[in-house]
């Protein structure tokens, strides 16, 4: 993997001393009154964007469940049906990167978003009337094409809001959606599977996820400023605030503009490869997300127990992603070191999956809720890039780039959980635990570089001139010399 290059410390041509000499000086903000702007964002901004993803991972588990509550049967869905329909969802999220990242760079990202919420709300209540594998198909293809902005929308609209101490937390507060989804989104089929009702218990499931989430998108639309100048819930003091603390923290607000200089840095930047890798390696073992109440309702339980002993499973994966946003801050600069600690819980999880005897039905279980904390290592990464990508343009295009991966990752790793192999999935299993293994070296690779890129341009500052950040400034971590990267 490349380390550090000499393009770490090269600034724009077009950022010249006279350039710099003309922008306003750094800005002061004061401490008291940041912690007071900051928990009027926490109180707005993370809510909102925290229900949203809720519903995103709910939306994605609903298949699971649905699955051990007639689906397959209802659809006649034989051999590798079940896992194409899997798969067929991020093929949706794979096509919509590329329009995604060129929309969220050309159109207000809070209306994009928006808008996309509640297309993706409409397209979950479609999947009720799903009759056979094609129409089920085709659903599930559109409900991953309007998904996929979500995601990166997301670590752009965290960078546009808060500095780069605050976003380990802020990341795990709604990727740690994932857990509460899992435990929410059981007992919602426990209840909706004992009630009375007129059709198939996972078509009722389909029209309730969909329903609460188009009217997450419509609230999102309405209560989600576009930016920390259009705040409603701040004074005009306190916009300024939010503003100039981001130049502070070498960061701007979200612009409206498509640079090309940016979009070619991204692709020829080493480390968007290895946060390519990155998305790759974590979303290779993630169908059993997808496949694990399949799993345990094959070794003996029933729909409702399945649905019950799955719990704990959520409980685990909000724990462990609250574990990789807290030591952070306790230990600066561990992100990367607690990343690792996060990989190795799901690669216990996978060995275990795959060695323990089958007699042992709740080493089984609990081994699967170890083996589908994808979701915490994703926080870690995420947050990874959130800190360390700058330039308006180029967070779009790194993001588009990291959720294509991401997607062909998603797409693979379905096809490795079939029928024939239930209900052990040994080779989903052998993968995982690959995968597992092979992130636990890219990040001491990202861990060491970062290190070696900040000592070297601490050498280069004493030589080199400054570079004022500006609310108006759209440099990349590339051309601000000042710039220092989060590990």
């Amino acid at each position: 993997m490349p380390s550090s290059t000499k393009d770490d410390v090269q600034v724009d041509q077009h950022v010249s001393s006279k350039t710099a000499a003309s922008m306003a000086p750094l800005y002061v903000v004061d401490p008291v009154d940041e912690k007071r702007v900051v928990r009027k964002l926490d109180r707005v901004i993370m809510p909102l964007m925290a229900f949203v993803y809720f519903f995103q991972y709910l939306d994605k588990q609903s298949i699971n469940y649905a699955a051990v509550f007639g689906l397959r049967e209802h659809l006649s869905l034989s051999g590798s049906d079940f896992s194409w329909a899997v798969s067929l969802f991020y093929f949706g999220q794979l096509v919509s990167q590329y329009p995604a990242a060129y929309l969220m760079s050309r159109v207000p990202i809070t209306l994009f978003v928006g808008v996309a919420i509640m297309l993706w709300g409409g397209a979950e209540m479609c999947l009720a009337a799903a009759h056979d594998f094609p129409s089920l198909a085709a659903i599930r293809f559109l409900l991953g094409f309007f998904e996929g902005a979500v995601s990166p929308s997301f670590i752009i609209i965290t960078s546009n809001w808060y500095r780069r101490r605050e976003h380990p937390v802020r990341v795990a507060t709604w990727v740690s959606m994932f857990g509460v989804s899992q435990i929410v989104g059981a007992l919602m089929m426990y209840g909706v599977g004992g009630a009375k009702v007129s059709m198939a218990t996972w078509r009722v499931m389909f029209l309730l996820c969909g329903g609460l989430t188009l009217l997450c998108g419509v609230v999102f639309l309405w209560l989600m400023p576009q930016d920390s100048t259009r705040a409603w819930f701040l004074t005009a003091e306190e916009r300024r605030i939010a503003t100039e603390r981001l130049a502070l923290d070498r960061a701007t607000r979200d612009q409206n503009t498509f640079e090309w200089d940016q979009a070619k840095e991204a692709i020829t930047d080493p480390r968007t490869l290895m946060y390519a890798l990155m998305a790759l390696l974590i979303t290779m073992p993630t169908a059993i997300v997808k496949f694990s109440s399949v799993v345990i309702e094959g070794f003996g339980f029933s729909s409702f127990q399945t649905m019950l002993v799955g719990l704990p499973g959520g409980a685990v994966a909000f724990i462990l992603v609250w574990m990789g946003a807290l030591l952070p801050l306790r230990y600066p600069n561990a992100r990367c070191l607690a990343g690792m600690f996060l990989v190795a819980m799901p690669m216990i999880g996978s060995l275990l999956l795959l060695t323990l005897p089958s007699s042992n039905s709740w080493g089984i279980v609990v081994s699967t809720w170890f083996a589908a904390c994808t979701a915490p290592p994703l926080g870690i990464t995420v947050g990874l890039m959130a800190s360390n990508v700058r330039g308006n343009t180029k967070k779009s295009v790194v993001s588009a780039i990291f959720f294509v991966m991401y997607c062909v990752g998603c797409i693979a790793s379905p096809q490795l959980w079939q029928a024939e192999d239930a209900p052990r999935y040994s080779k989903g299993c052998i993968t995982s635990v690959v995968s597992w293994g092979l992130l636990l070296i890219l990040l001491l690779v990202f861990y060491f570089t970062a290190r070696l890129s900040n000592a070297r341009r601490d050498r280069c500052a004493e030589e080199g001139e400054v570079v004022v950040i500006t609310i108006n400034s759209n440099l990349t971590e590339k051309q601000d010399p000042g710039f220092r990267y989060s590990h």
